[in-house]
């Protein structure tokens, strides 16, 4: 009996010890899934080596990006099948119907990230899911936006840039929408995950956005700077300003009252826009080594100086969309100093501006050349601004690309998006 009941007491002992042994073995799963579905789960929703992750986003039905006319700069189609339109669980691509527009579009890549507009405009080209998408399990669906990129402008722009590296900026006076911006060398968006590696690798730098990042000393355009300087302070300018020796004409400005300008100007600082944007660098004028030729800006800085002077003095705030959000424009300088400088603004056949060399002593290498004005000269519509690297030619390089990229925008007038090309409008995938 005894013995009996010693046994029974064991067996209970045991199964409390195994009740006690599950239990345990219950809160540390318990605790394991709080941990990873709770506290670390926002981390590991966003890695990008989660699966769940990247087919949500080869599902991603991205919007298009369109020139402000509606034609389509880039759509997403499925893989293999661009004729189709994608159904519930295709994998769907990226492309680039206008390489040309490579650095305005930028590139969408599930191993590199995105860039240009596809970076810009990422939250309206994405969307967002609703709970009911959620709960049907329906793929995301993004909204077009539109660009003020002109496709004609883009494209003339880029032909006549072609052979040549450098930048061509073309800005709308009245809304500061960039109608054209293109930079050399290019790249095609379409190849870019198989281009990667040599893209990054070549000391050309195909990847840089020179019309917003390239920084480039002004040269002979210092004296556009001085100018500026002089008219805003009151003094009184040369007889021919155009052809005073720089230092004989900056003289009365002083070193401090050039760099003063070019604070004035915003050179010392990265213009606003919709891409990435650099500063200006100003030269240290009191190392006895440096000389106002040396002031460093990007085609950007100048497009918003030569806008100024084609108005009243106001740098429109460059915009990327279309139609532009109301901006009122940074003041530069006086009504009557962009009057003065209109006076005496060279003019070629129909357009006005300013072209010039910056020697290897500036750009440290090799010289490149200036054009910076706006059209037409009479009744400015536009500014724009052409660099070329690696030529001394001054106007004979730079002036055929200004007038070439000028006329296309003319012929081609700015005209409003239809609504369902706002950038509100739901995107439909060509």
């Amino acid at each position: 009996m005894r013995k009996s009941w010693k046994s029974g007491m064991g067996m209970a002992n045991n199964i409390q010890r195994l009740a006690q042994f599950i239990f345990l073995g219950f809160a540390l799963l318990a605790v394991s899934l709080l941990y990873w579905q709770v506290i670390r789960a926002p981390e590991l929703v966003v890695r990008g080596d989660n699966p769940r992750l990247v087919q949500a986003e080869l599902r991603l039905r991205r919007g298009r990006l369109l020139d402000r006319s509606g034609e389509v700069l880039a759509y997403s189609t499925p893989a293999g099948r661009e004729e189709a339109l994608p159904q519930r669980g295709d994998a769907l691509q990226r492309r680039y119907p206008r390489p040309e527009a490579a650095h305005v579009v930028g590139y969408y890549s599930l191993r590199y990230g995105t860039g240009g507009a596809e970076a810009a405009f990422d939250t309206t080209l994405r969307g967002q899911l609703t709970p009911l998408d959620r709960l049907l399990h329906r793929p995301q669906a993004g909204h077009d936006v539109t660009l003020s990129v002109d496709l004609a402008a883009q494209r003339a722009a880029d032909r006549a840039l072609a052979g040549h590296r450098g930048a061509v900026v073309l800005l709308d006076l009245a809304t500061g929408e960039v109608l054209a911006l293109v930079s050399h060398p290019a790249y095609d968006p379409n190849t870019l995950d198989d281009d990667w590696d040599a893209l990054a690798a070549d000391p050309n730098a195909p990847l840089l956005n020179r019309a917003t990042q390239g920084i480039y000393p002004l040269g002979d355009l210092a004296r556009l700077v001085g100018l500026v300087g002089l008219l805003s302070a009151g003094i009184t300018t040369p007889p021919d300003p155009i052809n005073t020796p720089l230092a004989e004409m900056l003289a009365p400005l002083s070193d401090s009252g050039y760099l003063a300008t070019a604070h004035q100007l915003g050179f010392d600082a990265a213009p606003p826009f919709d891409l990435p944007t650099g500063p200006g660098l100003l030269p240290d004028l009191s190392d006895g080594q440096s000389t106002p030729r040396d002031l460093a800006v990007t085609p950007l800085h100048m497009a918003r100086l030569a806008a100024a002077i084609a108005g009243d003095g106001g740098m429109p705030i460059p915009t990327l969309t279309c139609p532009a959000p109301p901006s009122p424009p940074d003041r530069a300088f006086a009504p009557n100093v962009a009057v003065s400088l209109q006076a005496i603004v060279p003019r070629f056949d129909g357009i006005a501006g300013w072209a010039g060399v910056a020697t290897p002593q500036e750009t440290g290498d090799q010289p490149l050349s200036w054009f910076v004005g706006y059209h037409p000269a009479d009744t400015p519509r536009f500014a724009i601004v052409v660099v070329v690297e690696a030529s001394d030619g001054g106007a004979t390089v730079t002036l055929p690309i200004a007038q070439e990229t000028a006329r296309a925008a003319s012929l081609h007038p700015p005209t409003e998006p239809s609504p369902q090309h706002t950038p509100q409008s739901q995107s439909t995938q060509q």
